[in-house]
């Protein structure tokens, strides 16, 4: 009789199926709670079958045998790195460079006039780039700061904070490496001034600007704790997803941290309609927190 070669070694672990299958509409509803209650984010059910790829990408990496028992899972409040894992895998984007072109002539606009402000040298610049994606947004901030102020941003402190709910997004926005695609919409003389050629088709962004962004994780579901108030917050292109509830309680985060007088911008596709909060409108997507905080405190309709 030939010999077993395997005779005495242990069986190897059974390799268990990834579904084959969508979603079901119950189960999709399942997911979907998960997902409102732990970020506030309302997955529609048009996007079914995107979640449904998503989850079996992580029940491959997990081993998991369903879609049933990955929620099991990632609803436990011990399986925090896995259920980061699973908002990485439905949440990571991808943005570019100037993106929405009035909102950055408002912001250059709105930059020079601090510019003529006393309390600009004094008080320095705090902004936030509050769905930070691949950090294109924060990194254009830093450009138009420097094209306004010039180096060494003419001796104003200027600090940058740009968070998101992926910490995989967060690691690219660190290297600041950017493919052709998110500089797109960027004049080609300034990607030569404020971008090197890299390898495998990457332009890699000025490290001397990007020391004034600190990138961190963030849930806007939760108020962001922070030494000093913003001057400006650009939460944009995050709230689509959101209902009035989530949109209301992101845009009371927004108002809590910035200063008076402080600039908000938000998605062009992101109506306030029906939404109430206590920012000033200035023209669509763009409103002011008002000098008066008494007054401010009153939720009003945005226009």
């Amino acid at each position: 009789m030939a010999r077993n070669a395997y005779a005495g070694a242990p069986p190897p672990k059974p390799i268990r199926r990834v579904m084959d299958r969508d979603l079901t509409k119950e189960e999709f509803a399942r997911y979907h709670d998960l997902i409102y209650k732990i970020a506030g984010i309302h997955y529609p059910s048009e996007k079914l079958e995107l979640l449904s790829n998503r989850i079996r990408r992580r029940l491959r990496a997990t081993n998991e045998a369903s879609f049933d028992s990955y929620l099991r899972r990632i609803a436990q409040g011990s399986e925090s790195k896995e259920r980061q894992e699973f908002l990485n895998s439905i949440t990571t984007n991808e943005t570019y460079f100037f993106r929405c072109q009035r909102h950055w002539d408002h912001f250059r606009a709105w930059l020079e006039e601090k510019k003529k402000d006393p309390d600009t040298r004094r008080n320095g610049l705090r902004l936030w780039s509050a769905a930070a994606s691949n950090g294109a947004e924060a990194c254009t901030m830093l450009i138009v700061l420097h094209q306004v102020f010039g180096d060494g941003f003419g001796g104003v402190s200027v600090d940058i904070v740009g968070t998101d709910l992926s910490t995989a997004i967060l690691d690219e926005a660190r290297a600041a490496r950017f493919r052709p695609y998110a500089l797109a919409q960027t004049p080609p003389q300034v990607v030569d001034k404020y971008f090197t050629k890299a390898d495998k088709d990457e332009y890699v962004f000025d490290r001397r600007l990007l020391q004034h962004v600190r990138f961190q994780q963030h849930n806007l579901m939760d108020k962001l704790t922070v030494p000093q108030p913003f001057d400006a917050v650009f939460v944009r292109n995050v709230m689509i997803y959101f209902d009035q509830e989530s949109r209301e309680r992101v845009l009371q985060h927004a108002f809590d941290l910035m200063r008076p007088g402080g600039l908000l911008i938000v998605g062009e596709s992101e109506s306030l309609l029906s939404v109430k909060h206590g920012f000033e409108y200035v023209k669509p997507s763009i409103f002011v927190k008002p000098i008066a905080g008494a007054v401010a405190k009153k939720p009003t309709p945005a226009r």
